[in-house]
């Protein structure tokens, strides 16, 4: 009878901690490919992870209180959504500031991102945010604006693209 209601509270324990766990999806897009067409907003709950070229959302969902929602709010009023960051292991709570440093290293080696963004640092900053699509996503005008010409807004988010990182 004891061995049947240890399972009984670990059973219940395990049911109300999925039940407490929640879905977070994140926007993605508003990024630039060569052609300087620029993505649509869209949204995922599949983490992206932070060492590798962007391909895609991994298989992971994000669920749980460990994950968080990244955009750069770049000159030129683009603000590109990159997605869920995160996970439960340790290295998880390092993946937004991984990402980051990948994102900046990517518009740093672009001149024209260098020149709308000091140091490749978003002009605008960084959101970081834990609730569901709650990170910006909107592309800017591509005629010239106050901060950014048209023409090294493309060049410079487009570098952005390619930055986009993801580790295992």
């Amino acid at each position: 009878m004891t061995r049947f209601s240890v399972a009984t509270v670990c059973l219940a324990l395990f049911a109300a901690n999925k039940a407490d766990a929640q879905t977070l999806s994140c926007n993605v897009g508003a990024s630039m490919d060569l052609n300087g067409a620029v993505s649509a907003c869209s949204t995922s709950d599949l983490r992206y992870k932070d060492n590798k070229p962007f391909e895609g959302p991994s298989g992971t969902t994000c669920e749980g209180n460990q994950y968080a929602c990244l955009s750069g709010n770049w000159a030129g009023d683009f603000d590109t959504a990159y997605g869920c960051f995160g996970g439960g292991s340790e290295d998880g709570v390092n993946q937004i500031e991984n990402a980051k440093t990948k994102i900046i290293a990517g518009c740093q080696a672009s001149p024209t991102c260098l020149a709308a963004n000091p140091d490749g640092v978003p002009t605008r900053g960084w959101t970081s945010c834990t609730t569901s699509n709650c990170n910006p996503c909107e592309a800017g005008p591509l005629t010239g604006g106050a901060v950014v010409s048209a023409p090294s807004l493309v060049l410079g988010v487009f570098a952005l693209v390619f930055s986009f990182v993801s580790q295992v």
